[in-house]
């Protein structure tokens, strides 16, 4: 799986590597050739995932929505999930 990270500093918190490598691995059950790109800015994290296939886009939304349902972080997805074929969502810090 290809992950490239923008506007991060060299070290990264221990809660933010934890985080990452714990998504990392949900969405590489599932999907293990998608790309995964991750932007910091000061408000939120943006995360943009781009599945190898089609196919797999209802597995990862389904596995992403369990992985944060079980830590409580709050989504907020994009509405154009199908034209896009890419799954965008944000967490507001």
């Amino acid at each position: 799986m290809q992950v490239s990270k923008r506007f991060f500093p060299e070290i990264l918190l221990d809660n933010e590597e934890v985080y990452i490598n714990h998504l990392v691995g949900v969405i590489e059950s599932v999907d293990e050739l998608a790309s995964l790109e991750i932007t910091k800015t000061p408000a939120a994290y943006h995360f943009r995932l781009a599945p190898s296939l089609p196919k797999y886009n209802n597995m990862l939304l389904e596995e992403i929505l369990k992985f944060h349902n079980l830590f409580g972080i709050r989504l907020d997805l994009s509405k154009s999930i199908k034209t896009s074929n890419t799954l965008n969502f944000s967490i507001i810090l």
